[in-house]
């Protein structure tokens, strides 16, 4: 899988660009503020339908612009190729469209292009939150599997139905009716997300403990391991809410459930997430991206796009000369300041609004 042809119009801080890309290492450069990352964002924006960075579409709408932002993809698969474009007018509504197919629910892009995005801000995933490492599992899992998307947009939905309802009707006898509606379908989507969680960590464990191995030149194995309040089922959900909702009535919000699950990664023994080094933490998150392309490749018999955004500055000798043995058959969108020798690559230089093929 790679993208060919990018359009941009009023997306960010351009007005209009045309950027023609190459199946393999692509290098973006320019000075700071640029647009670089403004660039491999329309990319990524293909993939998810929002930005990496930016939370809210109105915000994507190049400034001073009243016509909105509009960004098409022609994307190439080993059987196939599609268009997809996402365009935004002035309010920040959104519309998506494959082949020139209105698509009126965003879980029917997961799939059309994947991605594995890295940039120096990744690191979050082992010294983060345990939200950050979830929502690195939720976004892999949302392209693989259209089900999984929508059963994340129906959990998140259910438990924010559950918490207000535990705000707003707090001490009233018919708060425990009302829970034992929502219960059961917030215990069914639960067990479904942690399967499948737990299933993709046991499926990535083994490429990223043999990319971590070599990336530390065999010194420290990297070890992945979900950890949930409860096992894959339905029955074991149902029995931890029922068990927890006497607490949960009196601090006003769920305690149970697959937002409480967290991700623990290790290596040689040591938890990164309170222990790791800087360098530890940022090798086994290279890992762990690496290891994506490999389950994407395993899984859709397509390798992803992978959007490497001012990572270079951030790794030494040894995990740059990793990262670049890897891109062998990668589409890969790399933004840098200073173009970086790399045998066969394209250039692209990013100035003034304009990109230029070097």
């Amino acid at each position: 899988m790679y993208v060919g042809r990018a359009t941009l119009e009023n997306f960010l801080s351009y007005s209009r660009a045309e950027v023609e890309f190459t199946p393999g290492v692509n290098v973006i450069y320019g000075a700071n503020a640029a647009g670089k990352t403004n660039l491999a964002d329309a990319v990524y924006l293909g993939s998810l339908g929002r930005s990496s960075r930016l939370t809210k579409d109105k915000e994507m709408i190049k400034w001073g612009s009243e016509n909105g932002f509009r960004v098409t993809l022609r994307v190439h698969k080993m059987f196939s190729s599609h268009t997809v474009e996402i365009a935004s007018d002035g309010s920040g509504k959104k519309r998506i469209s494959i082949d020139s197919l209105p698509v009126s629910r965003i879980g029917e892009l997961m799939g059309a292009i994947n991605t594995v995005f890295f940039s120096p801000g990744e690191i979050r995933l082992v010294r983060g939150a345990p939200e950050d490492r979830r929502r690195f599992l939720d976004v892999a899992l949302s392209q693989e599997s259209k089900t999984y998307f929508y059963t994340l947009k129906r959990y998140s939905s259910l438990l924010a139905q559950r918490n207000r309802m535990l705000k707003d009707m707090r001490g009233r006898e018919s708060l425990d009716s009302l829970l034992n509606v929502v219960d059961p379908d917030l215990a069914r989507s639960a067990a479904y997300l942690t399967r499948a969680r737990m299933k993709y960590t046991d499926e990535l464990a083994p490429a990223a403990r043999a990319i971590h191995l070599k990336l530390t030149g065999g010194k420290e194995e990297l070890e992945l391991r979900y950890e949930s309040m409860a096992a894959a089922s339905e029955e074991e959900f149902s029995a931890k809410l029922r068990a927890s909702r006497p607490a949960d009535k009196r601090l006003e919000y769920t305690t149970v459930g697959a937002h409480r699950d967290d991700l623990k990664i290790s290596a040689g023994g040591v938890d990164l997430r309170k222990y790791g080094s800087q360098g530890q933490q940022r090798t086994a998150v290279l890992s762990m991206k690496l290891a994506e392309i490999e389950y994407f490749r395993s899984k859709t018999g397509e390798t992803p796009v992978l959007i490497l955004d001012d990572v270079l500055s951030e790794l030494d000798a040894d995990r740059r000369r990793g990262l670049f043995e890897a891109l062998g058959g990668v589409q890969t969108i790399l933004t840098c300041t200073d173009p970086v020798d790399i045998p066969g690559a394209a250039y692209y230089m990013v100035k003034d609004g304009q990109v230029e093929r070097k």
